[in-house]
């Protein structure tokens, strides 16, 4: 199996760290897979450019076991059922995909989702403030099997950092480091 781990990571906090370690631990997968969005996502606040979140991405998760995948920073998304499609068919094996507890409300506005939840299997993560088990059973009663609810929580977050620098514990100091060298998040490179 392979797990793959999709978000702006905007910037890599030790949250993903923590969340990656968990899910290695607990699925012992051939291969973790980070799959950031790419440029044309730039709907939310403070977005750096695809290249500076993989770099800052491949600064932290560099063992064998992890890759950076590009294959969302196309000119025109196709969707994330595409995307772990060609995942499968590269590493020939059964595709994991982790998103947050309140992702699920939002799941049936997904491109293709009939087909991305029933193709593939999905590993939830807690969110405060969100029931998954009810939301999946709620929202894709034919589906549930193909979803694992794995308990995790968090103060830190991308989201935090972006609104407040000061917070740099929230993240690896090579990350610290990179940002700073690059002046982001407040910086002139937003969106460069």
């Amino acid at each position: 199996m392979i797990i793959v781990y999709g978000g702006t990571f905007n910037p890599p906090t030790k949250a993903h760290e923590e969340i990656a370690n968990l899910l290695i631990e607990k699925y012992n997968p051939e291969k973790f897979i980070f799959l950031p969005v790419g440029d044309s996502y730039t709907w939310k606040d403070n977005f750096v450019s695809f290249k500076h979140r993989k770099k800052m991405l491949k600064l932290v998760f560099n063992d064998e076991i992890f890759e950076i995948n590009t294959l969302e920073n196309k000119k025109r998304y196709k969707g994330t059922y595409w995307a772990l499609n060609e995942l499968k068919e590269t590493h020939k094996s059964d595709v994991y995909f982790v998103m947050g507890a309140d992702n699920i409300e939002q799941l049936d506005k997904w491109i293709n989702y009939e087909k991305l939840i029933s193709e593939h299997n999905f590993i939830v993560l807690t969110r405060e403030g969100y029931d998954p088990v009810k939301l999946i059973k709620e929202k894709f009663p034919e589906n549930v099997k193909n979803f694992s609810v794995v308990e995790y929580h968090s103060e830190i977050s991308s989201r935090k950092y972006r609104e407040n620098t000061t917070l740099e514990h929230f993240l690896n100091k090579k990350v610290v480091s990179y940002i700073k060298g690059h002046n982001l998040y407040g910086g002139n490179d937003v969106k460069a």
